[in-house]
């Protein structure tokens, strides 16, 4: 037979459940003696033993909130600390992506010969369904960011006076950050406004765009954008958390995952439609625009890579 436990031993118990094994024995003694020490203390005030231990473990308030505190977990989604910024990004993106995002979809709808009223809706829709997501994808990043205990080390040390002139890089290099959001909407708008209301008759009579029909419609292109996107969502995590290594590292391999296919496809002949620039009188368009896609990416792609390297080595330095 075991004894009953007493409260606090089911409060101890219930506050230990969600912390590491590691900090439990330490933080079992602490709690003990503090319940101990405040329960002698209402003794002493005129309370009965009960009276003063349940008094006690009220005002202590729930268990998983004190685990929370010991361990420096977040309960909420998202908090002050980052919330603002949070507000900032998502209605920077919400207010350029969502609607270039309708009137493309309108744009092309209606061309296709869609009534007005069908072009409206299903850009509506579609301009619905991108906010939830981009909300959706924003909120996860941030969430990502406040549940990393070195984030809001960072963030507390940016106020010291000394690392003024650092806190003054990290807004341009955010400025730089969303204007890459919008030069990446920009260039998918560009390609698909091309692909569809820029579509010219090809020699069958057929419609056909400056993307080879295979790669447009294969999703080839859907993953390059996710992988470019991938990259972005990095450097939002390594703005907040500061550039390491292992955020260089992740950079690098989404630039990889993006560059790579992009550069074989160019390359390989099998981005571009040779019978859209044979048809618009250009037929040295798809090897020259290539060769253009080719440097354009290798300068983005490795000038993004290395730049994450050279942001972590300075941030090794200045430890």
């Amino acid at each position: 037979m075991t004894a009953t436990s007493t409260p606090t031993d089911r409060y101890v118990a219930a506050t230990l459940r969600s912390l590491p094994e590691r900090q439990r024995q330490d933080i079992e003694a602490e709690l003990r003696a503090l319940i101990a020490d405040t329960i002698d203390d209402r003794r002493e005030a005129g309370l009965d033993a009960d009276s003063a231990e349940r008094q006690v473990l009220t005002e202590l308030g729930a268990p998983a909130r004190l685990a929370a505190s010991y361990s420096d977990r977040s309960l909420h989604l998202i908090g002050p600390e980052f919330y603002l910024d949070y507000v900032r990004v998502l209605t920077v993106l919400l207010s350029t992506l969502v609607p270039l995002w309708f009137v493309i979809v309108a744009l092309v709808s209606f061309t296709d010969g869609a009534s007005a009223d069908a072009a409206f809706g299903g850009a509506l829709y579609s301009a619905l369904e991108t906010a939830v997501s981009i909300a959706f994808f924003t909120t996860l990043v941030f969430a990502i960011i406040e549940r990393v205990s070195a984030v809001r080390t960072t963030r507390k040390a940016t106020w010291d006076p000394s690392s003024l002139p650092e806190v003054r890089d990290k807004r341009g290099y955010f400025t730089e950050m969303i204007g890459g959001v919008i030069f990446l909407a920009v260039i998918v708008i560009a390609v698909v406004l091309a692909q569809t209301l820029g579509a010219v008759e090809g020699p069958e009579g057929t419609k056909v765009g400056p993307v080879a029909s295979a790669v447009w419609e294969s999703g080839v292109l859907y993953i390059a954008l996710f992988f470019a996107i991938a990259s972005i969502s990095s450097h939002v995590l390594a703005y907040y958390t500061g550039w390491s290594t292992a955020n260089a590292i992740t950079n690098t391999v989404f630039v990889i995952l993006f560059a790579v296919p992009a550069i074989w496809l160019a390359a390989s002949g099998r981005l571009l439609s040779e019978d859209y620039f044979g048809a618009v009188g250009w037929p040295e368009g798809a090897n020259v625009i290539a060769v253009v896609v080719i440097v354009v990416v290798l300068l983005l792609t490795a000038g993004d890579a290395v730049d994450g390297f050279v942001r972590a080595s300075k941030k090794r330095r200045t430890r």
